[in-house]
């Protein structure tokens, strides 16, 4: 074996004896020539054997048991792992010690003084596996100049081996390291030192040792997951990279090479070590490859490296996976490979909130909570039913009528939903049809009556007298079309409702487009925002075109843009936009429809008012422009109002007049059973009432009457 003196003047040629010699490789190392080496790339290099408990000796650099003075001397039994072949058993140990040495250890704080009385030689007894390759390495230093010992291994109570002579002066350490092959049989290797010659020639003096390893090579796994299944398009998740080390001895130097795929981005200074943030990353934008360098992992531990991904593309699998180099610490002629198996993860649509609410009715005078029933989710945030607003609520229980509840909901990315329901305020005892809209592709079958209901205060279920008194729907053409039913309950109270039943083309495309209200003077660009898309052809936005378009922005009003756009099976899709011009600063009327009965007087100007920023109150500039009431007939009329504020902007509002009968008389009876004989009052259980005249019981007359109480049998009174 040769020795190779890193700096020195000479060589030394040592023969080995014995017919079986294992195999080794000896060397004195200088360490700043480790970047001279050339490196030998294995994926499965021979150090790297497999095994189910790594090598290794204890107490490598003597920092056990720690000492407080400079030099101290232990039984061997006291100093873990090592043994002394001296026959009074003692080990020395020395430390750096305010500067009495003159010298720093090699590692840590403490080094081992070989001889400590007498000359002999310590060692450490080593269960290891035939045929596994060992890494070994020993700091050594003289004393008061050249000190000499040997490293020798084999099998305890035989001749061992010698691996290395070390001959070192006393200016500073010197490294030795090697390689050795455990032979067959060879189940308990020593791994011993042995003092030769000291520069004084005092054997009990010099020789010192420290950082010494004798152990299997590091042996890194990996293994890589994200911290979630999912992430929505534009939101961040964490790609961890676990890497065990399962040898014998610490890893060094560990390079990490992560490609991205183009599904997903990489956040910039998102890349922790065992939770720390490190900046030792570089990232190639041309290859899309991110490159983490970890300086070590000690055997028999775990380090877990994090990296900050972004969703860029919907996808079912966004794959990363991790490619490793790395060395064993302290030496750098060989590089490992390892690579993790990878892992997936879905990037998900980034979707609005949905809410749920539904059509209702109540009962005039009865209590409505806008609230009631209303629920919303949202796929990445879950429930967000606290977080609905009313945004719109004019349902007056106390006037039968048709109104409308508008709510709203935003969720973390900021995507709003809004959906207004009807609420139907209708007589008491009415009643009440539950039907909804449907949706229909083309060529469809539809059952009109399919999930419609009817229920009554009194009558309970009555769903099986519910009719279909319209229906035109025909799902064999694209259209919107409508169903009506009618229901009537035992006291002659009818209830209708019709539903819109909408027959849509098979994967038509859909177009994206908003109303937009604009200032008058303003800029418009009608394909702003637009944008068209197709299941099968997915974005069609550029074959969108705009059909007809009346904007004129230098004049207040309301416009119309109208798209359309047609896939590649010839379905076509329209949509038309509303464009709102207004005045900067217009005036505005505060005007409510009303509701009077017949007869009744009528003010016009009750309740009406207007106001402008610049002009404050306006209210007696306001004008009728059109009214054609007529408190004499029921029915429906309009009334117009105008205002113009000083700069010559001019509103006009328009409210519904309803005249409504003047509410009949209402009888409450009930069929009455008498037996032949019985005294029939005709007066029995009946009441009269109105809404102006109150009670009018007294008023009732009987206008006919058949009843015979001499003979059984059904009789009328009117």
């Amino acid at each position: 074996m040769l020795i190779k003196k890193i700096g020195a003047v000479s060589t030394a040629l040592v023969v080995l004896a014995g017919a079986s010699v294992p195999s080794y490789a000896a060397e004195q190392v200088n360490p700043a020539s480790y970047a001279t080496k050339a490196e030998t790339k294995l994926k499965n290099n021979a150090l790297k054997s497999e095994v189910e408990s790594p090598i290794k000796l204890v107490n490598g650099s003597f920092e056990e048991p720690q000492i407080a003075r400079s030099s101290q001397m232990f039984d061997a039994s006291e100093v873990p792992g090592w043994k002394t072949t001296a026959t009074d058993n003692t080990i020395e140990l020395q430390r750096n010690y305010n500067n009495f040495w003159k010298m720093d250890a090699a590692d840590g704080a403490q080094w081992a003084e070989l001889n400590a009385t007498m000359n002999s030689a310590l060692y450490q007894d080593i269960e290891t596996t035939p045929g596994t390759k060992i890494r070994w390495k020993v700091s050594h230093r003289g004393r008061d100049g050249v000190d000499t010992a040997e490293v020798r291994f084999g099998s305890p109570n035989q001749s061992l081996e010698l691996m290395a002579t070390m001959a070192s002066g006393s200016e500073d350490w010197t490294e030795y390291q090697g390689t050795y092959t455990i032979p067959e049989g060879q189940t308990v290797t020593r791994f011993e030192f042995q003092a030769i010659s000291t520069a004084d020639g005092d054997l009990t003096r010099g020789n010192y040792l420290d950082n010494i390893v004798f152990s299997s090579p590091s042996n890194l796994v990996v293994t890589d997951s994200y911290d979630k299944a999912s992430t929505p398009k534009g939101k961040q998740a964490k790609y961890n990279v676990n890497i065990a080390n399962n040898g014998g001895m610490e890893a060094g130097d560990i390079n990490l090479e992560i490609p991205l795929p183009a599904t997903l981005k990489y956040v910039p200074s998102s890349v922790t070590i065992n939770g720390t943030t490190t900046s030792d990353v570089t990232y190639n934008d041309a290859t899309h490859t991110l490159s983490v360098h970890v300086n070590q992992i000690a055997d028999g531990t775990t380090t877990t490296v994090g990296i900050g991904v972004e969703g860029l593309t919907e996808t079912n699998a966004a794959h990363m996976s991790t490619s490793l180099k790395y060395h064993d610490l302290g030496f750098t002629d060989t590089t490992y490979t390892a690579n993790s198996t990878g892992a997936d993860i879905t990037v998900t649509s980034n979707t609005a909130p949905v809410i749920v609410a539904d059509d209702t009715s109540v009962k005039k005078g009865g209590s409505f909570d806008p609230m009631a029933g209303v629920t919303a989710s949202d796929a990445e945030d879950g429930n967000l039913t606290s977080s609905i607003s009313v945004t719109a609520n004019d349902v007056d229980t106390s006037v039968e009528g048709t109104y409308h509840v508008t709510y709203s909901v935003t969720d973390s990315d900021g995507n709003t939903t809004t959906k207004t329901i009807t609420v139907t305020v209708s007589s008491n005892n009415a009643p009440v049809i539950t039907a909804a809209d449907k949706t229909l592709k083309k060529g469809a079958s539809f059952d009109p009556m399919a999930g419609v209901s009817a229920s009554d205060t009194e009558d309970g279920n009555v769903t099986d007298k519910v009719t279909v008194t319209a229906n035109d729907v025909d799902t064999s053409a694209v259209g919107t079309y409508h169903v009506t039913y009618s229901v009537t309950d035992s006291d002659g109270n009818t209830t209708t409702k019709t539903i819109t039943v909408t027959v849509t083309s098979n994967d038509a495309p859909v177009i994206t487009a908003s109303d937009k209200t604009l200032k008058k003077g303003g800029s418009f660009d009608p394909m702003a925002g637009v944008s068209a898309s197709d299941t099968e052809d997915g974005n069609v936005t550029d074959k969108v075109t705009v059909t007809a378009n009346d904007v004129d922005t230098s004049a207040v009003g309301t416009y119309h843009v109208t798209y359309s756009v047609t896939d590649s099976d010839g379905n076509t899709t329209t949509k038309t936009i509303t464009v709102t011009v207004t005045s900067n600063d217009a005036p505005v009327i505060v005007a409510s429809d009303q509701t009077i009965k017949k007869g009744k007087a009528f003010d016009v100007m009750a309740g009406v008012s207007a106001s402008d920023l610049e002009d404050g109150d306006v209210t007696g500039g306001i004008t009728v422009t059109a009214n054609d009431v007529d408190t004499n007939t029921v029915g429906t009329y309009h009334v117009t109002y105008s205002v113009t504020d000083s700069d010559g902007n001019t509103t006009t509002k328009t409210i519904t007049v309803t005249i409504t009968s003047n509410d009949a008389p209402t009888f409450t009876t009930s069929d009455v059973y008498l037996k032949v004989g019985d005294k029939f009052n005709p007066y029995a259980g009946i009441t009269a009432s109105d809404t102006e005249d109150g009670d009018l019981t007294d008023r009732i007359d009987i206008e006919s009457s058949d009843v015979d109480m001499t003979q059984p049998g059904t009789y009328a009174v009117e």
